[in-house]
């Protein structure tokens, strides 16, 4: 049977079956509310907020419910899924990502946009929107932290597995990033997204895997994919 290890934050952990896999979650990053801006945030006046996580919901979810007359961007379809049971409207890019928030962004008018997110987030983003012409604020609703015992045990376990999935980016990498190097260089991993694969590679590590959907559905589907092609027989 095919062993697969799953890096997530904590929290993030739910039940996945696969055919002839099995499955392996360890949660390797912490998420901390950062209870201060949580409390300061201001939507007034948006005409627009992105939102970049499930955890941002989870935290202010009331004011997104609140809203009148912003449009709510969600990064992906849990993302937006979250913020829907509002009973509120969500539209997301065709890339799951900040590349593709940025790209639909593009072709929409001009105005004030709040962006929540984490306060491990880069500046891609905010930048980006700047350029474009908005007016930007943005709050870090949360910190996200490696958890040093469960990144030990996750490098461990990755000597006995088959494939290394990377979830979260990219924090779950850089929590198993030190003890790790060795490992992933002879084993096949999935990188959620742009920036983990960019990092992997960065540190020599062989091109990981990268699913076209940045969801855990797409990275279920790459992996399937992969194993389908690697145990075909030769003709």
């Amino acid at each position: 049977m095919t062993k697969v290890l799953v890096l997530r934050a904590s929290g993030k952990i739910r039940p996945v079956h696969l055919a002839g896999v099995d499955v392996i979650q360890v949660p390797v990053i912490d998420i901390v509310p950062n209870e201060h801006v949580i409390n300061e945030v201001s939507l007034d006046n948006a005409d627009y907020v992105i939102v970049m996580s499930t955890t941002v919901v989870k935290y202010v979810g009331e004011r997104l419910r609140r809203l009148n007359n912003a449009k709510i961007i969600g990064v992906g379809p849990q993302t937006c899924s979250e913020i829907e049971k509002l009973g509120v409207a969500c539209i997301m890019p065709r890339e799951f990502s900040s590349y593709g928030i940025i790209n639909m962004m593009r072709d929409l008018p001009r105005g004030k946009v709040v962006v929540l997110r984490s306060l491990r987030g880069g500046n891609y983003i905010v930048n980006e929107l700047k350029g474009l012409g908005f007016d930007v604020v943005e709050y870090g609703i949360y910190d996200i932290r490696p958890n040093s015992i469960n990144a030990e045990i996750a490098c461990k376990l990755m000597n006995y597995v088959d494939y290394i999935i990377f979830m979260s980016p990219p924090m779950t990498y850089e929590a198993v990033r030190n003890c790790a190097g060795d490992v992933l260089k002879k084993k096949p991993a999935i990188a959620i997204g742009r920036v983990t694969e960019s990092r992997m590679r960065s540190d020599g590590i062989n091109p990981p895997l990268t699913p076209s959907e940045y969801t855990l559905n797409g990275v279920l589907r790459l992996l399937t994919g992969h194993l389908m092609t690697s145990n075909e027989s030769p003709d």
